[in-house]
């Protein structure tokens, strides 16, 4: 159940929200970043997949996006930022390792569990600018840009529910089982997306 929004310490975040948010967000760096990431850490072969997975959707962002206004774009990122405050209550109460990222792969937000999943200090996740992808064995982050590309704007899906092999912090790989929810903003474009982990202890022993 998500909390009253006549809560006064809801209204202050509300207000710090839409107060401190001015302009839109820079998602440009973002896909810069994954290109020149799997070009540094991938096979040829893998990095062909993303790219693929890439022409896929972004030129459904691009046609959407190139009607914006300024004004559209900066609201975008006040929903963003809006459904992180709600996102982080709710996680607090989950118990189940979740992290929320943006379209990009960038990381917004790391619940404890997953911290005590894979070690690695929520701080240090969120102090720089971290990606998701950054965080998976190579082979699971290509699946997980194929399949995001298959449902980023595929209204009638929103979730999908895979394995992936985790990195943690001390390097070892940590198999789980692994669902990403995708939240679109008004425009259908994928505003946030909710990634709940949860380990495979029979693959931990094998």
């Amino acid at each position: 159940m998500l909390p009253s929004p006549l809560n006064p310490s809801n209204l202050n975040s509300t207000t710090e929200v839409y107060g401190n948010v001015n302009k839109p967000y820079d998602y440009k760096e973002g896909f810069h970043h994954l290109v020149k990431y799997v070009k540094g850490c991938m096979e040829k072969k893998n990095i062909l997949r993303i790219c693929r997975a890439l022409a896929q959707f972004r030129p459904s962002f691009m046609a959407i996006l190139i009607h914006l206004s300024e004004e559209d774009l900066i609201f975008m990122e006040k929903c963003f930022q809006r459904t992180l405050t709600e996102y982080e209550k709710l996680i607090n109460f989950s118990g189940t390792p979740t992290v929320v990222w943006r379209r990009t792969g960038e990381i917004a937000l790391v619940g404890k569990e997953f911290s005590l999943l894979t070690q690695w200090p929520r701080d240090q996740l969120l102090s720089k600018k971290t990606y998701i992808y950054e965080l998976m064995d190579n082979s699971s982050a290509v699946e997980y840009w194929e399949q995001f590309s298959l449902i980023a704007f595929d209204t009638s899906q929103q979730c999908v529910m895979t394995t992936c092999n985790l990195i943690s912090h001390q390097g070892t790989t940590v198999p789980c089982a692994f669902c990403f929810t995708i939240k679109r903003d008004i425009f259908d474009v994928p505003l946030a997306i909710v990634g709940n982990f949860l380990p495979l202890f029979e693959k931990f022993s094998q």
